[in-house]
């Protein structure tokens, strides 16, 4: 899919409706920029609590959790 957004004045772009719907974009929401060559590629952030229960009943230090949160971000990265 292709579609064309245009920056406003203040450097602002509305992310088009068809690309809010297919991701599950809603206000509030946070994107994360990625810059690739000459690139943005833009993907939605999960919520930590969109992770809650993935880990029930396994202590895991800080470090372990956050490589766990970095492993599910990559899968969506594919």
């Amino acid at each position: 899919m292709t579609v064309v957004a245009r920056v406003s004045k203040r450097y602002r772009i509305v992310i088009p409706k068809e690309i809010r719907r297919i991701l599950g974009i809603r206000e509030g929401d946070k994107v994360l920029f990625e810059i690739w060559g000459n690139e943005i590629k833009i993907r939605k952030l999960k919520n930590f609590l969109e992770f809650e229960g993935s880990l029930k009943g396994k202590i895991l230090s800080p470090d372990e959790i956050r490589g766990r949160v970095e492993e599910e971000v990559a899968k969506d990265a594919v």
